[in-house]
Parts: C-alpha cells; sequence; structure tokens
C-alpha cells in the first residue's frame, strides 16, 4: 500500500507538461494510423524494420489499388448522373378492360359546304373568314378598321354555321356489338382542322378549369343518358361504383367485333375546299385528357375504302422510387408537380398547347379560337389579326422558339396509342355484302362519299414499361463500397478512423493533460522471455515504445502505447 501511495502522489506532481508543437503530434499520428488503420497494405509502408524497396513496393501497390477504385467509383457516378433513369419491361401486364377505349377525333377535309358559302361577295368578312378556313393566302389589311357586326361575328361561329356537322358526317356507329346512334357516341369540337367529331374524351367540365367553347353535348337517345365520369392516369377512373352508363367508356374486349365501326359520308359534291389534296377525313387517336392538334399530326381516311385500325398502345408507369429523381434528371413530371392554366390535367400535348398560345398572344395580343383561352380576358383573334397569326403558326413546329415548350416534359404517367393502319377497297361486283347499311347504297355513292373505319385491340392484355431510378443511393454506396473494400480493404469505419487522428486526437493532445512515464529496466525486458518465431514482433514492439528526448528536466513524452505500460504497471502494484 506504501508504495501505491507513493506512485499516485508522483503521478499527481507530473500533471503539469508543456504541449508540444502540432506538427509533432501530426507526425506521431501519422505513424499510429498507418499502423493501426484497417485499409490494407500501409502498416507494412510504416515498418521502419523493412528495407526501403520493401516498403516502397507496398506504397505504390496501395497507390495504384486506390486510385483505380477511385476511378471506378468516379464512373458509377457519372453513369449515375447521365443515366438517372431506366425504362424497363413491366412484370405484370395491363388488362385492356380496365382502360378507357382510346379517344377518336376524325375531321372532314372540307371545312365548308358549297351550298352554303360559294355566294359570298369577294369584298364582304365571310369571304375572308373562307380565305382563312382555305388556308389560301389573302390580303386581310382591308380589315384592319373593321369592326365585328354583331358578338356572334367570329371565325368559329362561322365555322359552326357552314361546315358539315357531326349528325350528317357520320352516318353509322357501333361500339362493342351494340349499334348506337352516332350523336350518342360523337360530341362536336373546334379544332385547328375546323368542325370535328370527337369518341371518348374527358368531359369539357373535368378537362378545363375556365370557360369553354362548348357546342353540343352527347344526345340521349330514348333516355338512355350517359353520365360523365372523372378519369386520370394515376387513378384510373377513381370510382367504387360508376354508372350504368358513362363516359369515357371502358375497352369491351380485343377484336374488330369490340371495337368501335363507323361508317363516315365525305358528300364530295358538295366540297369547297381541302385541307389536303384529296378528298376523305383525319383521324388522329390520342387519350382521354389530350387536347389534339389534328393539322399537322392526322391521318388521312380515304372514301371508297374500308380501313382496319389496329390499336398499340404504350403505358409508361414510375416506380415508387421515381419520385426522388429531380424532374430535369427524370425528364418526366408527375400531375401535381407542374400545374396549367387552362388545362386541369398536365400532359406533354396540353403544355404545348398553352405554349403556342402563349407565343400568339404575346404577338398578336389575341387568341385563335382553337388555342386554350389562358388568358380569360383575352380577346378572340379577328381579320385583322390573321397575318400575324398566321406567321406565329409557322413557328408552331420549330422547337427552338423559346423557352416554353423545352419545359414540356412527357408526364411520368403516360399511356400513348399508335394505329397500325391497313384498307381495301369497296366491293366494285354486285354480290352480297354484311353490312345492312350497305344494302341500299349504290357502288357510285359508296366509292366516291363514304369511307369505313374499324378501330379495335389485337389482345386482350397490354404489356407497359416501367420508369425507375437507374441507381439509389443505397446502390452506390454497395458499389462503390464493393469496388473499394476489394482493391484496398476500404469500409466506413476507416472514415471514422481517418476523422479520429486528423481532428479528435488531434484535440485532445492539446487541450487535455497527458502523464507520460519512462519504462523501467524491468519493462525493458518483458519479452526476454518470447521464442525464436516471435523475435521479429518483440523488436517491432520494442521500436513502438522507444521514449523521446525529454522537452525539460521534469520529464519525457511517450506515445500511447507507453501509458498503457505505465497503466498496468500501476494496477500490478495496487493489487
Amino acid at each position: 500500500m506504501e508504495n501505491s501511495s507513493k506512485i499516485l502522489k508522483e503521478n499527481e506532481k507530473r500533471k503539469t507538461i508543456e504541449k508540444l508543437p502540432i506538427h509533432v503530434y501530426l507526425k506521431t499520428n501519422s505513424q499510429r494510423f498507418l499502423l493501426e488503420t484497417a485499409l490494407n497494405g500501409l502498416k507494412y509502408v510504416s515498418d521502419s524494420h523493412r528495407c526501403v524497396w520493401e516498403r516502397m513496393y507496398y506504397l505504390i501497390s496501395f497507390l495504384i489499388c486506390f486510385i483505380s477504385g477511385l476511378y471506378m467509383a468516379i464512373y458509377f457516378l457519372n453513369k449515375w448522373q447521365h443515366t438517372p433513369v431506366i425504362i424497363s419491361l413491366s412484370s405484370k401486364p395491363t388488362a385492356i378492360a380496365s382502360l378507357p377505349f382510346p379517344t377518336v377525333t376524325i375531321c372532314n377535309m372540307n371545312q365548308v359546304l358549297r351550298s352554303k358559302v360559294e355566294h359570298f361577295p369577294k369584298d364582304s368578312p365571310d369571304y375572308a373568314f373562307l380565305q382563312k378556313i382555305c388556308f389560301k393566302e389573302h390580303n386581310y389589311t382591308q380589315f384592319q378598321n373593321f369592326t365585328p357586326r354583331s358578338e356572334k361575328d367570329t371565325l368559329p361561329n362561322f365555322i359552326v354555321d357552314n361546315a358539315q356537322s357531326c349528325e350528317d358526317m357520320i352516318v353509322y356507329c357501333k361500339f362493342g356489338e351494340v349499334q348506337e346512334t352516332c350523336t350518342d357516341l360523337f360530341r362536336e369540337i373546334l379544332l385547328d382542322e375546323g368542325l370535328c367529331c370527337v369518341f371518348n374524351q374527358l368531359h369539357p367540365y373535368y378537362l378545363f378549369k375556365a370557360k369553354y367553347r362548348f357546342i353540343r353535348d352527347f344526345t340521349a337517345t330514348n333516355g338512355r343518358t350517359t353520365l360523365p365520369v372523372k378519369w386520370t392516369f394515376e387513378n384510373g377512373y377513381g370510382q367504387e361504383y360508376l354508372p350504368k352508363r358513362f363516359y369515357p367508356r371502358k375497352t369491351p374486349g380485343a377484336g374488330a367485333s369490340k371495337g368501335l365501326t363507323v361508317i363516315l359520308n365525305a358528300d364530295v359534291k358538295n366540297y369547297y375546299c381541302s385541307s389536303t389534296n384529296g378528298a376523305g377525313f383525319k383521324m388522329m387517336l390520342h387519350n382521354p385528357v389530350d387536347f389534339p392538334f389534328i393539322r399537322e399530326s392526322g391521318l388521312p381516311i380515304t372514301t371508297g375504302k374500308q380501313t382496319v385500325v389496329r390499336i398499340t398502345t404504350n403505358i409508361n408507369e414510375p416506380s415508387p422510387t421515381l419520385r426522388q429523381v429531380a424532374p430535369k434528371d427524370r425528364q418526366c413530371y408527375y400531375s401535381n408537380e407542374k400545374t396549367l392554366r387552362y388545362f386541369k390535367f398536365y400532359t406533354r400535348q396540353n403544355c404545348v398547347s398553352e405554349c403556342d398560345a402563349e407565343l400568339v398572344y404575346s404577338i398578336c395580343g389575341c387568341l385563335p379560337y382553337y388555342l386554350p383561352l389562358i388568358y380569360p380576358n383575352a380577346t378572340l383573334c379577328f381579320l385583322k389579326d390573321m397575318d400575324c397569326v398566321a406567321r406565329c403558326e409557322r413557328l408552331f413546329m420549330v422547337s427552338s422558339v423559346g423557352e416554353c415548350k423545352s419545359n414540356c416534359l412527357a408526364g411520368c404517367h403516360e399511356i400513348t396509342h399508335s394505329p397500325d393502319m391497313f384498307s381495301s377497297s369497296f366491293s366494285r361486283h354486285d354480290y352480297y355484302l354484311p353490312d345492312k347499311f350497305f344494302h341500299n347504297r349504290t357502288l357510285e355513292e359508296m366509292n366516291e362519299d363514304l369511307a369505313m373505319v374499324t378501330f379495335f385491340y389485337k389482345f386482350n392484355n397490354i404489356r407497359g414499361y416501367t420508369k425507375a431510378p437507374y441507381t439509389g443511393l443505397t446502390e452506390f454506396m454497395s458499389q462503390t463500397g464493393g469496388i473499394m473494400s476489394l482493391m484496398v480493404g476500404f469500409s466506413v469505419i476507416c472514415i471514422a478512423e481517418c476523422f479520429y487522428f486528423i481532428f479528435v486526437k488531434i484535440f485532445f493532445d492539446l487541450n487535455l493533460p497527458r502523464q507520460p512515464e519512462k519504462l523501467s529496466a524491468e519493462d525493458d525486458n518483458m519479452n526476454a522471455t518470447i521464442n525464436q518465431d516471435n523475435a521479429l514482433d518483440k523488436n517491432h514492439l520494442r521500436y513502438l515504445i522507444k521514449p523521446r528526448k525529454p522537452i525539460n528536466n521534469r520529464t519525457m513524452v511517450w506515445n500511447i502505447d507507453d501509458m498503457k505500460k505505465y497503466e498496468s504497471k500501476t494496477m500490478q502494484i495496487k493489487k
């Protein structure tokens, strides 16, 4: 006990120690780090008992492995940044019965009936409207000071009054295996091509935010009212119980007998002008929430033929983790990430429509009838604005105009329809035709005015696509951690080691007192009993606990191993 008390008193006397320069601690900690780190090979670099070439060999080997691992980690990072999203085939097919039948928009290539417009005076506003509808060049300067004769004196009203109605254009309709009144299926709509007929589009109440140009709603034959319901990409119909008759209508099934069949009457004898070089119709397939532009994208349907349109649908759905990726990297928007001024639902087509409207309004100060009314108080373009509108229309398909369209990314939830069209001529011989509609028609009428179109799915299921992040943070850490561990034995604990020796240990060395103790003669001979096989390890250990030069007359500085040695001796004395 006396010896123990004496040692404790000596410890108290030697607590006042002069601090060393920081570079001394850095050097000591560097040596300790190289010796104790989990990184492979560094302990051989710090071993002074090894020859220089051997230490250099391990150092060069470590650097080569470290640089190689770092290069591959950077490669994984670049691939993550440049390929943030991958599109893969969905593991589960989608039944077409759960989807609305594609929206079908049909327009007659002739937008004014000859019987109604052939007697217009050439200096009248109606004649100027006529030239605009027929896409002809006309001098509109004479109407610079012309004011509308009434509120109804507008281009859209002129089109509605003089174009062929949907009731006259679509003369036969069958959806699934049931023949229906065509006005129960098709609604009139004004597009860039003029007056068109649309089937299975979302009701304007659900589609638009502001007021809309409503021409005619669906009819209800025999009191069979078809109710509009809401449909979205993300939630579908979103109702547990749907009305008996509703639209957008679901797909009845696969095959021509389960599709949509229409017979169109072009009334070629009443043609005044055509938007193409022939007579017939333009057709476009799209989803129920899209507002179509058919002038540039519509497909022709010629008269005198029966056309079969086989529908191919592509469904793109996001994975649950895709939302974590920024829209700029994944190149798509969720419906609640980007709002539009006029449309309630975001789609790329609706966004482009608003960009076109913004371009025309910024240049001409008005909006054409076929563009979304993005500003509620905006005026419709009249005759004096037609030249300006024509200049803007030539810019619509130029992608480099403005930054608006560059921000119109695709939707993360997206449904697109692609038609495969096949056609054959009507019979030119006198034999039986299966469709009763043609029994009382002459061959001349069938070949000149009529066209039959059938839209259908080939299969009952659709294999969609899934958008998913190429890799996440967990996967990236697994890849880089695996390659760095393979190369140099790196792990997360190595980061903790570096932080400890660079910051934590330096802090304690500079701010907390240490009590070094010189080893006794007995300590110097502590390895005398070690056998010959461990001689190298003994010499190495003695090198590590070798004392440094004294700083003053009172004390000498030792490393951590010395302190552990001293504490062990103290505990033995106490016992």
